[in-house]
């Protein structure tokens, strides 16, 4: 994948479909190897280190299924950062077949004179974009001030990030006029619809604020009732608890019921933290109002004793709109 990637450096890297992939743990360790723009750091039989590979290169996957819905049907996480690196963008079907009876036909001519003139537009491009170097680069400063304008200052950084993948591409579309012959409106219209698509997939927030409160609330959907006990007069019938994961106060079904779910630090920092830092994963929580702190310190310590000893715990509590669900 890395000769593949540096062979295809500044240029455009086209994968098959993610599902022909051995197993969706060699894709994860792809997309990674794509994603950091440079080979392993491999020693020399000689002495030494060889050369790394370096590459700065577009790519573009097909497939059915994008590679966080592939992934995670296999246990294994996407972290933010990715999805902002291979964009998620549903394929749709062509509205304006140019004239064609069907989509089959329109896409057959496609490739018809694809094979009839490829390569003949890229010499041309690349011709042509090496001698306005200085315009390309005031193209790019002006697609991307535009891109900045119709972005709200709230959206979450990753947006923001994003953004800037399009102001590349607008800049190369309307430089590409000489090839193309497409006016710079249909290609602002045609970008703006893209990114519309994609946005309203990924979210307008900070994806890892938005996974860090998905993992809390589907911890405590998932065991809040199972390994939290009752904090005061636990029900024999309650016991014994498989992998206690703290205590909870509160009833359930009770109109107004707030639940608070004091946890033991272990289970916060090795399973509900499980892929973040756990220090900064509490501090996002607090900051949604999931998490009670006591002054600075993220961690409280319990309201009585407990088998003779005083413990501290992580106490959390769903969001204000997940209790009105779980009342419900």
């Amino acid at each position: 994948m890395a000769n593949e990637a540096e062979a295809h450096n500044h240029g455009l890297l086209s994968l098959d479909e993610v599902d022909q992939g051995a197993a969706p743990k060699h894709v994860y360790t792809a997309a990674y190897t794509l994603f950091n723009g440079k080979g392993k750091l491999q020693g020399s039989p000689e002495g030494g280190n060889r050369v790394q590979k370096y590459w700065k290169t577009a790519v573009i996957s097909t497939g059915e299924r994008d590679l966080k819905t592939y992934l995670k049907s296999a246990g294994i996480k996407v972290n933010a950062g990715q999805l902002v690196r291979l964009l998620n963008i549903p394929a749709k079907r062509p509205t304006k077949l140019h004239g064609y009876e069907s989509g089959k036909a329109h896409a057959d001519a496609l490739k018809e004179a694809w094979k009839q003139n490829h390569g003949a537009a890229g010499r041309e491009w690349i011709q042509y974009l090496s001698t306005r170097k200085q315009e390309a680069i005031e193209e790019y400063q002006e697609a991307k001030r535009r891109w900045l304008s119709l972005i709200q200052e709230s959206y979450g950084e990753q947006v923001h990030r994003v953004t800037d993948r399009f102001a590349v591409i607008e800049a190369a579309l309307i430089m590409g006029k000489i090839i193309t012959g497409w006016e710079a409106q249909g290609c602002h219209d045609a970008l703006q619809h893209i990114f519309n698509i994609w946005v309203a997939t990924f979210g307008t927030g900070n994806k890892e604020i938005e996974q860090i409160k998905q993992q809390v609330e589907a911890f405590l959907n998932n065991y809040g009732f199972s390994r939290y006990l009752p904090y005061l007069n636990p029900d024999p019938r309650d016991l014994p608890v498989h992998k206690l994961a703290g205590y909870r106060t509160g009833k359930a079904f009770e109109e107004g019921a707030s639940f608070r779910f004091y946890t033991f630090p272990n289970v916060f920092e090795e399973e509900i933290a499980n892929g973040f830092e756990y220090k900064e994963f509490a501090r996002v929580l607090a900051e949604l109002g999931m998490l009670e702190t006591g002054g600075d310190r993220y961690k409280k310590k319990a309201l009585n004793k407990i088998g003779g000893k005083q413990h501290v715990f992580y106490v959390l509590m769903f969001g204000p709109e997940e209790a009105d669900q779980l009342k419900e």
